[in-house]
């Protein structure tokens, strides 16, 4: 059951994202038994062209049900050419207070797409790379089964 939610949710994901026209970039790293050990920092790489445009930076997460809390705090850093890394420490909210989870689900999997940074030019053509860090006392972070970047048009 858990593999036909996981294709579904793929395919209907793919659906979704190809009439995207907003999106520059997005990819997903997954992560082995779906556990985020302190040492992994999923780096996602972007070629920038366009220095003129705003773009929306977002955080993507799918977990499943077995992530035992509401919160997951995360350092976020940004590298662009010939420039200083940026970090930011970051909390995002994934359940309710009473435990209901936010995002979409489908069967054991919740996925969650947050505003990381709004109305962002970036100021040099060349790559810039989106590295996340989990920054959890759990090492590893059980339930977490992809991490992702997504960076589209203002």
């Amino acid at each position: 059951m858990k593999r036909s939610a996981y294709i579904l949710l793929f395919i209907s994901t793919l659906f979704i994202t190809a009439c995207d026209q907003k999106r520059v970039f997005e990819d997903y790293q997954n992560l082995k038994d779906n556990a985020w050990h302190i040492n992994q920092k999923p780096t996602f790489y972007l070629e920038v062209n366009d220095t003129t445009t705003e773009h929306n930076v977002y955080f993507n997460i799918r977990h499943t049900g077995l992530y035992k809390y509401s919160n997951l705090f995360v350092l976020f850093t940004i590298q662009g050419p010939k420039a200083k890394a940026e970090t930011q420490r970051l909390e995002f909210k994934l359940a309710e207070a009473d435990g209901k989870w936010l995002g979409s689900g489908l069967g054991d999997i919740f996925s969650n797409q947050i505003k990381v940074m709004e109305n962002v030019k970036f100021p040099r053509k060349g790559v810039y790379s989106f590295s996340i860090e989990q920054n959890m006392r759990d090492n590893p972070l059980l339930g977490v089964e992809d991490i992702g970047v997504r960076v589209e048009k203002k």
